[in-house]
């Protein structure tokens, strides 16, 4: 295994267990191994370069799984895209289980998500990032599938943030207590419930 994959799993379990803020990058490099505490700066210069590297090396194959489901679901309804956001996420759960390992990668982005300047789904977005096309694709089959509803773009935008917080913190839970949480099925209920409800009245 490289440092740099060795200091990016460090610094998934540290930032998952005990805060992005709360973790110096030196502590980081000592608990991967590096001799050199300078080892972090070296290889990703900043805090948030190391965020940002950390949600590419876990995202890139979890878009990979989301844009084979969605080039399957051509014509998805919103339950389908929410599901193809739950279930590619879920299966890094069961993945793990399968393996034997832990896993941390669901507590560090519900971390991530605290933090604007952190929050990886909405920088990567942001900047067009490719391992986040499956959430651009997603985000925008979902506009398509909720145009009926009229919504105004704020409200759209309110929803689509209580969707990822519900489906995060929620992962995130099942993730610290395996065997535990809300399910998939019902996460999928939810998220579509959230998404397509009739818009508030004034």
């Amino acid at each position: 295994m490289s440092a740099r994959i060795r200091i990016l799993e460090a610094a998934e379990r540290r930032f998952a267990e005990d805060g992005i803020e709360a973790v110096s990058l030196r502590q980081i490099a000592a608990e991967s191994g590096q001799r050199n505490t300078s080892a972090v700066a070296y290889h990703f210069g900043t805090r948030a370069a190391l965020v940002g590297a950390l949600y590419e090396h876990r995202m890139a194959p979890i878009n990979a799984r989301r844009l084979e489901f969605l080039a399957a679901h051509p014509d998805a309804g919103v339950p389908t895209y929410v599901r193809a956001l739950v279930e590619p996420l879920a299966e890094t759960l069961t993945d793990a289980e399968k393996a034997g390992r832990p896993s941390w990668y669901l507590r560090f982005l519900a971390e991530a998500m605290r933090y604007p300047e952190y929050d990886p789904a909405s920088v990567a977005i942001a900047l067009e990032r490719p391992e986040a096309s499956s959430l651009r694709a997603l985000i925008s089959g979902l506009q398509a599938a909720t145009g009926p509803l009229r919504l105004p773009p704020g409200v759209f935008a309110e929803r689509m943030r209580l969707l990822a917080l519900l489906v995060i913190t929620s992962l995130a839970d099942r993730e610290r207590h395996p065997g535990t949480g809300v399910s998939t099925e019902t996460l999928v209920a939810a998220g579509a419930a959230i998404l397509a409800g009739p818009p508030h009245k004034e």
